[in-house]
């Protein structure tokens, strides 16, 4: 995976996070898996990446964090996991994976999915391939985190036909 495809998603998610709940988040040092990362959290979004590259976008977290991140965003308290929690976490990744987009337009056609929620389970399809991963943990708001996992091929999509 080329830095030129994984800034774009990690840049975006810090703006994003900052401008929509008004949360500075501090990247942690990225590394490099070949663990999915995104059923080891309580709640995980994902998003597909197809297009001249393929691979996926996601991000997960425990519930607390979660729960802190969605009372910040929303302006009201949340005690429990429920669908506007659940919103909230896609939406932001909706968010930065439609702005990070915009980075690809001059190297190349990209298309995104709608987001996909898993809170409490198993996500039962491969997190797009059987690649690497590229993690990056970030931290918010004294003891709350998340990671943010990307993986990206230059191969062409078989769903664009490229």
């Amino acid at each position: 995976m080329l830095k030129e495809y994984i800034m774009p998603f990690v840049k975006e998610c810090e703006e994003t996070v900052v401008n929509t709940g008004g949360i500075k988040i501090t990247a942690g040092r990225p590394y490099v898996t070949e663990t999915c990362l995104i059923n080891q959290g309580d709640i995980s979004t994902i998003i597909e990446v197809s297009g001249d590259v393929t691979g996926a976008v996601a991000i997960s977290m425990n519930k607390s964090s979660a729960l802190k991140l969605a009372d910040r965003v929303t302006g009201s308290s949340h005690r429990e996991m429920n669908d506007e929690v659940v919103e909230v976490v896609s939406e932001l990744v909706n968010i930065f994976t439609g702005q990070a987009k915009k980075h690809f337009e001059k190297i190349a056609a990209l298309f995104i999915s709608l987001p996909i929620a898993v809170v409490n389970g198993r996500f039962s399809r491969p997190f797009y391939s059987e690649s690497r991963y590229i993690a990056i943990p970030f931290a918010f708001l004294e003891d709350s985190e998340f990671i943010l996992t990307i993986n990206i091929n230059e191969e062409a999509s078989i769903l664009t036909g490229g």
